[in-house]
């Protein structure tokens, strides 16, 4: 028989929960919980709840013995004899040894006065168990019920060591204490209680019969047993120590004392308590399968150490690689701030500490390559090598694709740029970034308007888009429509607050489209020639940001002669390195001003410069006159060259002139006629422009060139120079002078003012 069996299902289920286990199908999960909390409810004396739970198990494995045994025990407690009775039977038909189920057969026969029927199950177990307390215990039982109990009758003993052996001699049969009828009272009724799962009753019952008789050994086994049921383990403890110091071969003290030892978890101890047990009685099963047990949990509480220590060293490395990527996201956030605040050298710091880390990582290189490419043009080479870089890492990214034709339109390369966007447009037709690029090309090329309506369609499907809204306020301004580009820069504020480059936009002034040149001189001659009066309007508009057209009249005195001069003037700038401009014009009363003229020239960047130098510009001017005497052709190729950032520039002109005048001559014969004389002559100029501030610039030329300005040409020396001040946006004003030495002609000096005004 198994004395601690109920205590072994009683707190083994815990034990063995809190361990790793291997995988569990769901019926096996579910048959163990209700095990557990059919036993736990029998112990707690909550028998209809133990009986559910218990029944609903043995459904799931009707094989198991021990959930059976558990089952008849419940019933027994609730007085449901018959079906108790079943159940032990039923445990006996698989496992005929099974001591538990013959002891419950035993008192089920006893509580239904079954008595013949409880003797015969009862020599079966005195037969395989002699020494067995619990069998003593129902053996006292049964003699109670045919008679009641002489007085004189011996104490029991709970262990094959503190009772006789079955094989040992009668003259080694220890002596038994004086009866106490008392304290044997309180133990039948204490074991009785403790096999019906009525732990706190039979603790009670047996701390009385310890408190009447201290040196009892079985009580104070049956004691701990009780106790170690509550989970009560330091008296328990105490209890089998006791029993141990009064009969040291004890086995159920020293089995209880190894039990308590593996339910805390300390295996070392358990293993020792049943090697002690087990070097006495090397054929005890309950020893060998609680050792088995050990060995178990041994090796689990290894493994579960081991999986453990990998679990933590996995967790370790999980939180050291999330801080990472807080870390990481962190700075990435960072450098988005600092990339909408317009600082995109820090910007570019931040991702650069990045991709030490992930040197491999296209997306990094993209944002690294933008924030080099954001600040201007020194770092062009840097941004296209990173995007050259993530492209080579990853060919179908099309942000490297698109970053590098932004970069070929910061650098004016827009044959190169339209192919990279067709490329992704190609692959991804609905890509708005790339439409958004191609829209800046067009731009780019001079085309606001076609631009503008591109934009405009890519803001119906992405009207919160702060790159398509500059792209579209960019657009209006290229066609001057200045009021409603800001009211456009403005939503993109309104988006993105924060961006330094919106907010660059929004300060943007409201340029004027008109603007109105008034120019006045009077001039001195020499050899008493009459001074001459001069003046002129001029007022132009903008047509968008690339083209000019504009008109005017001069009025001039000279020789007390009064011409009116009209003209009409149209500029364009081609591209970012190409102006042009054509003028035409004439006097409808023609006296010394040219009867019609045409002028055509253009400006053409061959260098943006680098260093201390500044951008360099080829100059032309032509034009063709009619004077009343006399056709003029011109043609001045000239360069420019900029210097300290542009506030510094020289420029020089080569001049060639050819005159066709008609001249009278006389014959010999005295008869006069009229002939075509051509005249060609060359000269140069040179001029320095500077801004010693940001409103004021001056100037100053030397000219060694014929004059044809009162339709004669004259090989002139001057010298001029005189200065411009902005007084705003909008009103400049200009002062000048110059003095020309004519040869063989008058000198002529000169003072010029004039006032600029935009609207």
């Amino acid at each position: 028989m198994r004395p601690l069996v109920t205590l072994a299902l009683a707190c083994l289920s815990g034990a063995i929960a809190s361990g790793p286990t291997h995988a569990q199908s769901t019926d096996e999960v579910t048959f163990e919980r209700l095990l557990r909390e059919g036993t736990s409810a029998r112990q707690a004396g909550r028998v209809d709840e133990a009986i559910a739970a218990l029944s609903r198990a043995t459904t799931l494995k009707p094989a198991d013995v021990d959930t059976r045994l558990q089952l008849g025990l419940a019933l027994f407690a609730k007085g449901r004899f018959d079906e108790a009775g079943a159940a032990f039977r039923k445990v006996l038909a698989t496992s005929p040894d099974y001591d538990d189920a013959s002891a419950g057969l035993v008192r089920v026969a006893l509580a239904t006065k079954d008595l013949d029927g409880a003797e015969r199950e009862l020599a079966a177990l005195k037969q395989r168990s002699p020494s067995d307390p619990d069998v003593k215990a129902l053996d006292l039982q049964l003699t109670a019920a045919r008679k009641p109990a002489p007085v004189g009758e011996p104490q029991l003993r709970s262990s094959a060591d503190a009772s006789p052996r079955p094989d040992a001699p009668r003259s080694e049969t220890p002596k038994l204490d004086p009866p106490n009828t008392e304290s044997r009272r309180l133990f039948v009724e204490g074991q009785a209680a403790r096999k019906a799962g009525r732990f706190d009753v039979a603790i009670a019952r047996f701390s009385k019969v310890v408190a009447l008789n201290p040196d009892d050994v079985d009580a104070q086994v049956e004691l701990g047993l009780a106790l170690v049921t509550r989970q009560r383990f330091a008296e328990a403890r105490a209890a089998f120590l006791k029993a141990l110091g009064k009969a040291p071969t004890y086995g159920d003290a020293r089995l209880g004392l190894a039990r308590i030892a593996f339910y805390e978890k300390r295996p070392a101890e358990a293993a020792r308590e049943v090697g002690i047990l087990l070097a006495r009685e090397p054929k005890n099963r309950e020893a060998r399968d609680l050792q088995a047990q050990i060995a178990r949990a041994t090796a689990d509480l290894a493994a579960a150490a081991e999986k453990a220590a990998r679990d933590r060293e996995a967790q370790r490395i999980e939180q050291a690689k999330k801080q990472a990527q807080a870390a990481e996201r962190r700075s990435t956030d960072q450098a988005r701030a600092l990339r909408k605040a317009g600082k995109f050298a820090a910007a570019e710091a931040i991702y650069r500490t990045l991709l030490r880390a992930h040197p491999r990582d296209a997306d990094l290189l993209v944002s690294a390559g933008s924030m080099a490419a954001f600040q201007g043009k020194t770092r062009f080479a840097d941004a296209r090598r990173d995007f050259e870089a993530a492209e080579a890492i990853n060919p179908d990214s099309d942000d490297a694709i698109l970053g590098l034709a932004r970069v070929d339109l910061y650098e004016g390369k827009l044959d190169e740029a339209e192919p990279r966007i067709a490329r992704v447009l190609a692959r991804r037709p609905g890509n708005t970034e790339a439409k958004a690029l191609s829209a800046r090309v067009v731009l780019a090329r001079g085309e606001p308007a076609e631009a503008e309506v591109m934009f405009r369609e890519l803001r119906t499907s992405l009207p919160e888009d702060t790159d398509i809204l500059l792209g579209l306020g960019d657009s209006l301004r290229g066609t001057l429509q200045d009021d409603a580009a800001r009211l456009v820069y403005r939503d993109a504020a309104a988006v993105d607050p924060a961006s330094a480059e919106i907010k660059a936009r929004v300060a943007q002034g409201i340029r004027p489209r008109w603007r109105l040149d008034l120019d006045g001189s009077l001039s001195s001659l020499t050899r008493s020639g009459a001074d001459w009066q001069e003046g002129s309007a001029h007022l132009g508009y903008a047509l968008n940001e690339r083209t000019t057209i504009s008109g005017g009249i001069e009025v001039t005195n000279r020789f007390k002669i009064l011409n009116t001069l009209l003209d009409a003037r149209i500029d364009h700038r081609w591209s970012d390195s190409w102006t042009s401009y054509l003028r035409v014009g004439g006097s409808p009363d023609a006296v010394y001003r040219p009867i019609v003229f045409a002028e055509a020239g253009g400006t053409l960047r061959v260098s943006k410069g680098e260093g201390g130098f500044g951008a360099t510009l080829l100059t032309l001017d032509s034009g063709y006159a009619k004077y009343l005497a006399t056709e003029v052709e011109t043609a001045s190729p000239g360069i420019r060259q900029y210097f300290l950032d542009g506030r510094l520039w020289v420029s020089g002109k080569v001049i060639g002139i050819l005159a066709n005048s008609q001249v009278t001559t006389r014959a010999p014969d005295g008869l006069a006629f009229v002939r075509d004389r051509l005249d060609k002559f060359g000269g140069y100029s040179v001029r320095v422009d500077s801004m010693p501030m940001d409103r004021l610039t001056l100037f100053v030329g030397w000219a060694d060139a014929p004059d044809t300005s009162d339709g004669r040409v004259i090989p002139t020396q001057a010298l001029y120079g005189g200065a411009v001040y902005d007084i705003d946006e909008t009103i400049s004003v200009k002062v000048s002078a110059a003095h020309e030495d004519r040869v063989k002609s008058y000198d002529r000096t000169s003072v010029n003012v004039g006032l600029t005004t935009r609207f």
